[in-house]
């Protein structure tokens, strides 16, 4: 179950117009809701009265300078039956298949305990691989140093399994590894210790990276190629707005100076017909003029009208929509003929209308010449919406999305994100732009390369970002892990702010905000380079290239015809001579 779910829910006030809820989304983390009020002034008079009251703080740029382990040459395996044992836990050879003198079994509760402890003299990355069995399926933790490096899971089957930590960094000295003991009982044959070259090695280079859209407009060109340029370099920052509010956003100013480079926002209210919403597009608009980067995500409740976008609490069925019918370019009232004809179901038709309603807003942020970074179905992996109950029926919709909004409503300013979070549910090389992940891993500062290096081994060719983060990561730790991410995005409400409207540090300190907005490796709004300049640059950039290309063709075609009568003129020659050669003879 999914402890924030509840935050993800829109709240009401009975004396207000409008309330954001602050919701969020990911993994499991505690829950801690608060209420965030908006009035119903205008995007533009809360825009400016937040302007007015918020007095910026000045802090100075600090410079980060990477420290990045060098890699030395090291492996070596510990047997489990060395170890420290306590309590119950013992040596055996019951089960077959081990490797040296026998396993640790006998891990049954927290007086049983097993320490394996070792030396190493190099600080650097490790991968560590556990081996170990089990009779049930079962999940259990890996300790360093009293430390939890994350949790592996096995299968049960009897036979022992390999469970591998890729990319863990250990200082030199004494380490100790052990697997505290749970209801999960499992038998531990050995550890095996590898130096890890992978993050030595990782040098993103996205130099023909180009949109999936071959007719993406200039704006959203430019902005995917700003992206490209600096991924590997520079951090782009990004902050989650509660849903029809700026309020985090201008906190983040007041609370650091510095406005993020990036507003993320989100279109929920716009298939629920909610006030909360009413000057959402306003808002990105007036983003926009700012200079800054607008992004929307979409927390689609289901089209059948329950309001709930959980898979648990809403029976819409996705498959039932899904259908062969080529519908993506077919007006709405073709599609509902379809349905008359019973070649496509009413479910099909109710996800249409909803992508539609959408695809009308984003139209409004187009036709203003604002490229959009665009993250629909997210998590879908995780099961907890109706659209990822399945992998084939996500697919479906995830290109019925993209083909309607890009071939019939002609959304040439969207820049799609992937993020459902597996592999197996990836989309394609042609069917998304940035791959990203959704990381509520509260308090760890790690620069997450490993999840990094996850989406470029689903795609090498493509930004990776952070689209959902609990807390920011440190900005040493993404610089000494190579871990520069192309943008980041802290989500809002009570992961960022406490019911008092301050700075909630329970997932944020003030000092790692501080630094993380201050520094010469972020990307916040007042680095941001003039984007409608270098859309204007790459319209004269396509202009000269077709101008080219039309004075190439016009030159192959004169040339064609030179040649032509070239060929022509020699031919008559050729003719003359053999007529005079001939009429010599007869003389």
């Amino acid at each position: 179950m999914d402890l924030r779910r509840d935050g993800r829910k829109i709240l009401y006030a009975a004396m207000l117009i409008a309330c954001a809820a602050l919701y969020s989304c990911g993994n499991v983390i505690p829950q801690n809701h608060s209420l965030v009020v908006t009035d119903s002034s205008s995007a533009q008079d809360i825009e400016d009265s937040s302007e007015e009251q918020t007095e910026s703080v000045h802090i100075s740029e600090s410079t980060i300078t990477p420290n990045v382990a060098k890699y030395v040459k090291y492996s070596k395996t510990y047997q489990a039956e060395t170890g420290e044992l306590t309590g119950n836990a013992a040596v055996s050879k019951k089960r077959g298949g081990y490797k040296g003198k026998g396993y640790v079994t006998g891990l049954k509760t927290e007086e049983d305990g097993w320490v394996l402890t070792f030396e190493l003299t190099d600080s650097q990355y490790y991968n560590i691989t556990v081996t170990a069995a089990s009779d049930s399926a079962t999940k259990n933790a890996l300790t360093v140093n009293g430390d939890s490096v994350g949790d592996f899971s096995l299968t049960g089957s009897g036979k022992f399994e390999n469970a591998t930590f890729e990319n863990i960094y250990l200082e030199k000295g004494y380490i100790k590894i052990s697997i505290p003991a749970g209801a999960d009982v499992i038998d531990i044959d050995q550890v095996t210790v590898t130096a890890s070259k992978e993050i030595e090695n990782f040098s993103p280079s996205l130099e023909n990276a180009a949109l999936i859209n071959e007719n993406a407009d200039s704006g959203a060109k430019a902005l995917y190629r700003y992206i490209c340029e600096n991924y590997g370099k520079y951090t782009l920052l990004g902050q989650h707005d509660s849903v029809g509010t700026v309020t985090e956003t201008e906190k983040i100013f007041e609370l650091t100076g510095k406005y993020p480079a990036i507003r993320l926002g989100d279109l929920m209210p716009f298939t629920e017909d909610m006030i909360i919403g009413e000057h959402e597009i306003e808002y990105a608009e007036n983003w926009a003029e700012k200079g800054g980067i607008v992004s929307y995500m979409w927390h689609w409740t289901d089209p059948a009208g329950s309001g709930e976008y959980y898979a648990d609490s809403t029976d819409f069925d996705l498959s039932k929509a899904v259908t062969k019918q080529k519908i993506a370019r077919l007006s709405l009232d073709e599609i509902k003929q379809l349905e008359k004809e019973k070649k496509v179901s009413h479910e099909c038709v109710l996800i249409v209308e909803d992508i539609d309603k959408i695809s009308q807003k984003l139209a409004q942020l187009r036709d203003d010449g604002i490229p959009v970074l665009w993250r629909p179905l997210q998590e879908a992996s995780n099961g907890y919406f109706w659209w990822g109950r399945d992998i084939d029926s996500y697919k479906w919709l995830w290109k019925l999305l993209y083909e309607r909004q890009t071939y019939y409503h002609e959304l040439n300013n969207l820049i799609w994100v992937w993020s459902a979070q597996n592999a197996a549910w990836y989309v394609g090389d042609d069917y998304c732009d940035i791959l990203s992940v959704d990381i509520y891993d509260q308090g760890n500062l790690s620069g997450q390369i490993n999840r990094q290096l996850f989406l470029d081994k689903i795609c090498k060719n493509k930004p990776a970002a952070i689209s959902e983060c609990g807390n920011f990561p440190s900005i040493q730790s993404m610089a000494d892990q190579k871990a520069m991410w192309s943008f980041i995005g802290q989500w809002g409400g009570n992961f960022l702010l406490n019911e008092d409207g301050g700075l909630n540090t329970e997932y944020n300190s003030e000092e790692n905000l501080l630094l993380m907005y201050n520094n010469d490796l972020t990307v916040t709004l007042d680095k941001l380079p003039d984007l409608k300049a270098l859309a204007a640059q790459i319209e004269e950039e396509e202009s000269a290239a077709d101008e080219k290309e039309k004075d190439s063709s016009a030159a192959d075609k004169d040339g064609g015809s030179s040649a032509a009568g070239a060929d022509s003129s020699k031919e008559s020659s050729d003719v003359s001579s053999s007529d005079t050669d001939d009429n010599s003879s007869s003389r």
